[in-house]
């Protein structure tokens, strides 16, 4: 068991806390990231690479939803997924996998990549 929870989005102690109380039964780590770590890449985020070129600080406005990104917990999502449904983190909630193709993305980049898959499956 084990891995990383990676939220995006998640601003209030409340959520955070739900989320992280359906993870913990998965050995999941909830990380909150802060808004000024958006330009970081998400494995650097997850604690995976050292991120050697130091990103500048984010100062923009929110992603415009919020974001979870599951970083070894692939063999977990099946049973993940409904638990953090439950905790409030349901369909409104953009969610991915750290992937080898991903790991270089920042969450501003990933977040739109995420957004045009899902308008392109409604648009289907």
């Amino acid at each position: 068991m084990g891995g990383k929870l990676l939220l995006f989005g998640f601003e209030d102690l409340p959520s955070i806390l739900a989320v992280r109380t359906a993870a913990e039964p998965f050995g999941a780590e909830v990380i909150p990231v802060a808004r000024a770590d958006y330009q970081k890449p998400i494995a650097v985020l997850a604690g995976l690479d050292d991120g050697d070129a130091p990103a500048a600080p984010y100062v923009g406005g929110p992603l415009g939803g919020r974001m979870m990104v599951l970083c070894g917990l692939e063999k977990q999502v099946p049973a993940l997924l409904p638990a953090l449904a439950r905790a409030g983190a349901g369909p409104a909630c953009v969610k991915a996998v750290l992937t080898p193709h991903n790991r270089t993305w920042n969450a501003l980049k990933l977040f739109a990549e995420l957004c045009r898959e899902r308008q392109a499956l409604a648009d289907k």
